[in-house]
Protein backbone atom coordinates (compact mmCIF):
# COMPACT_ATOMS: atom_id res chain seq x y z
CA UNK A 1 0.00 0.00 0.00
CA UNK A 2 3.07 2.21 1.02
CA UNK A 3 4.62 1.67 -2.46
CA UNK A 4 1.67 2.34 -4.69
CA UNK A 5 0.98 5.60 -2.49
CA UNK A 6 4.94 6.59 -3.09
CA UNK A 7 4.43 6.10 -7.09
CA UNK A 8 0.59 8.13 -7.39
CA UNK A 9 2.77 10.81 -5.75
CA UNK A 10 5.69 10.80 -7.88
CA UNK A 11 3.00 10.11 -11.04
CA UNK A 12 1.77 13.42 -9.68
CA UNK A 13 4.73 15.68 -9.45
CA UNK A 14 6.44 14.67 -13.07
CA UNK A 15 5.20 18.46 -13.89
CA UNK A 16 8.36 19.49 -11.98
CA UNK A 17 8.55 23.52 -10.78
CA UNK A 18 7.52 26.38 -12.40
CA UNK A 19 10.95 27.32 -13.34
CA UNK A 20 11.48 24.16 -15.11
CA UNK A 21 7.90 24.81 -17.01
CA UNK A 22 8.67 28.52 -17.74
CA UNK A 23 11.87 27.47 -19.23
CA UNK A 24 10.80 24.69 -21.67
CA UNK A 25 8.07 27.59 -22.41
CA UNK A 26 10.52 29.86 -23.43
CA UNK A 27 12.53 27.36 -25.16
CA UNK A 28 9.88 26.02 -26.97
CA UNK A 29 8.76 29.48 -28.38
CA UNK A 30 12.15 30.50 -29.35
CA UNK A 31 11.96 27.26 -31.58
CA UNK A 32 8.41 28.51 -33.40
CA UNK A 33 10.76 31.89 -33.78
CA UNK A 34 13.12 29.51 -35.68
CA UNK A 35 10.42 28.27 -38.04
CA UNK A 36 9.31 32.01 -38.45
CA UNK A 37 12.61 33.07 -39.64
CA UNK A 38 13.04 30.12 -41.69
CA UNK A 39 9.56 30.86 -43.39
CA UNK A 40 10.99 34.11 -43.73
CA UNK A 41 14.21 32.91 -45.80
CA UNK A 42 12.30 31.37 -47.76
CA UNK A 43 10.37 33.91 -48.95
CA UNK A 44 13.64 36.00 -49.28
CA UNK A 45 14.74 33.28 -51.58
CA UNK A 46 11.88 32.62 -54.30
CA UNK A 47 10.17 35.03 -56.30
CA UNK A 48 6.44 35.68 -57.25
CA UNK A 49 3.30 35.64 -54.80
CA UNK A 50 4.44 32.53 -52.97
CA UNK A 51 7.64 34.08 -51.48
CA UNK A 52 5.43 37.15 -50.27
CA UNK A 53 3.54 34.61 -48.57
CA UNK A 54 6.31 32.89 -47.27
CA UNK A 55 7.81 36.13 -46.33
CA UNK A 56 4.27 37.58 -44.51
CA UNK A 57 4.04 34.51 -42.49
CA UNK A 58 7.41 34.09 -41.14
CA UNK A 59 6.82 37.59 -40.31
CA UNK A 60 3.74 36.90 -38.53
CA UNK A 61 4.38 34.02 -36.58
CA UNK A 62 8.05 35.76 -35.59
CA UNK A 63 6.94 38.67 -34.59
CA UNK A 64 3.38 37.28 -32.41
CA UNK A 65 5.72 34.91 -31.01
CA UNK A 66 8.62 37.06 -29.91
CA UNK A 67 5.64 39.41 -28.29
CA UNK A 68 4.21 36.89 -26.30
CA UNK A 69 8.07 35.81 -25.18
CA UNK A 70 8.41 39.12 -23.82
CA UNK A 71 4.88 38.56 -22.07
CA UNK A 72 5.56 35.28 -20.53
CA UNK A 73 8.92 36.73 -19.74
CA UNK A 74 7.43 39.94 -18.15
CA UNK A 75 5.04 37.75 -16.38
CA UNK A 76 7.61 35.87 -15.24
CA UNK A 77 10.14 38.74 -13.76
CA UNK A 78 6.71 40.11 -11.77
CA UNK A 79 5.52 37.05 -9.90
CA UNK A 80 8.87 35.04 -9.30
CA UNK A 81 11.14 37.28 -7.87
CA UNK A 82 14.41 33.98 -8.24
CA UNK A 83 14.02 34.21 -12.20
CA UNK A 84 13.82 38.08 -12.53
CA UNK A 85 17.21 37.90 -13.91
CA UNK A 86 16.59 35.04 -16.58
CA UNK A 87 13.72 36.71 -17.38
CA UNK A 88 15.12 40.41 -18.35
CA UNK A 89 17.72 38.31 -19.97
CA UNK A 90 15.35 36.49 -21.97
CA UNK A 91 13.20 39.67 -22.94
CA UNK A 92 16.67 41.00 -24.00
CA UNK A 93 17.14 38.48 -26.58
CA UNK A 94 13.76 38.97 -27.69
CA UNK A 95 13.54 42.82 -27.94
CA UNK A 96 16.81 42.21 -29.91
CA UNK A 97 15.34 39.48 -32.39
CA UNK A 98 12.01 41.75 -32.60
CA UNK A 99 14.72 44.90 -33.95
CA UNK A 100 16.50 42.52 -36.08
CA UNK A 101 13.08 41.73 -38.15
CA UNK A 102 11.94 44.72 -38.25
CA UNK A 103 15.23 45.72 -39.85
CA UNK A 104 15.20 42.61 -42.11
CA UNK A 105 11.36 44.28 -43.15
CA UNK A 106 12.83 47.07 -43.95
CA UNK A 107 15.56 45.56 -45.85
CA UNK A 108 12.81 43.70 -47.47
Amino acid sequence: MVACQAVAERSVNTTGSFAARVTRCTLSLFAIVIVGMLFSMFGHLGSGWSALTYFAWGMVISVGVLLLNLIVSGVTAIFQPTLRKVSIWIAAVSIAMLLGLVLLWRMA
